[in-house]
């Protein structure tokens, strides 16, 4: 992640990787956001990813995400084309969370917060053909992963 895409998104932290998921073999790029809840809300895949000659190929879909002893999370699902050579596609999920629950919003500005986390999970090629999305496999066994490492403990709570 470049310095200069953490400052246009005003980003005052973040962690980015690739993760191979066990059960399917698939690969993700995983970017978490965390910093002020107006500029993590306001910066959409849409504007970040048409800066790089990218293309929407279909509105976002709603998806959710069924979590053993938690809230289900939902995040915003669509794919996004570059033409240019070399042309590429990639499947781009988005979502955004306090403490570790994560909500795919029409309006993600969480003004009365002051901070907040947005993640972006990337799987680069054509979309499955399957009827399992590799993505949604991935985002179930790895959102509640996600929550033990952000939510408060107990101590930290008071």
């Amino acid at each position: 992640m470049s310095d200069k895409v953490l400052k246009v998104a005003e980003a005052t932290g973040h962690l980015s990787r690739i993760y191979k998921h066990r059960k399917t073999g698939a690969e993700f790029s995983v970017l978490i956001l965390c910093g002020p809840s107006g500029p993590i809300g306001a910066h959409t895949p849409e504007a970040c990813y048409a800066g790089s000659g990218y293309t929407m190929a279909g509105e976002p879909q709603k998806k959710a995400v069924v979590l053993p002893d938690q809230s289900p999370a939902t995040y915003w699902s669509t794919r996004f084309d570059k033409m240019t050579p070399p042309a590429e596609s990639q499947r781009v999920c988005w979502m955004w969370g306090l403490g570790g629950d994560w909500e795919a919003s029409t309006n993600a500005r969480f003004g009365w917060q002051s901070a907040l986390y947005k993640m972006y999970v990337t799987r680069p090629g054509p979309d499955a053909t399957s009827a399992h999305d590799p993505i949604h496999e991935f985002l179930t066994d790895f959102l509640p992963e996600v929550k033990k490492a952000l939510a408060p403990r107990p101590s930290e709570s008071k």
